[in-house]
């Protein structure tokens, strides 16, 4: 990502893991963007922890949100995810004191008049609808590794896994 893309909102992140089904590229894609994603109230975060299946998951997902909560100290909702294991509860309780303690580090969403974060979500060109390429970025040539560069999120938070080439025909 880079520094004059667009922040995500939480809508964008529970749109985001519902394309994978298990974890760890969930995860993947949480690491990715927890410095990407604006303020978020508990309520929001247990919208995303929903994405999870199991709660250990979940923990993992909310260690990684903990600094973007806004309003950590009345996160009942966010507990109650955890109120079947008594050592998930506690853990779940760490995080939010540790959160409350620190503080929301994430920019608040300043939301325009038409519902959409100020900014420009492609500083570098739209990407093609033809083949999903950014601008200036060459087609792979005969011979050439695959990247993931300019291929979109998933691609890069799912890597070497699942190469994608595009070639000129």
């Amino acid at each position: 990502f880079s520094a004059k893309s667009k922040l995500v909102l939480c809508f964008q992140v529970v749109d985001l893991l519902r394309y994978f089904s298990w974890a760890e590229p969930q995860l993947k894609a949480m690491k990715a963007l927890q410095h990407k994603m604006v303020a978020v109230h508990p309520a929001e975060v247990v919208n995303i922890l929903n994405c999870f299946t199991f709660s250990k998951d979940k923990l993992v997902a909310l260690e990684l949100l903990a600094s973007n909560i806004v309003d950590a100290q009345n996160s009942r909702p966010i507990e109650d995810l955890f109120r079947i294991n008594m050592s998930e509860k506690k853990r779940c309780k760490r995080v939010l004191e540790q959160a409350f303690k620190a503080g929301c580090k994430a920019p608040h969403a300043m939301i325009s008049s038409c519902g959409t974060i100020p900014g420009n979500p492609y500083p570098k060109g739209k990407p093609s609808r033809i083949n999903g390429i950014f601008p200036g970025t060459p087609l792979k040539k005969d011979g050439e590794e695959c990247t993931n560069e300019g291929k979109g999120i998933a691609a890069r938070i799912l890597g070497p896994s699942k190469p994608v080439c595009l070639e000129n025909k």
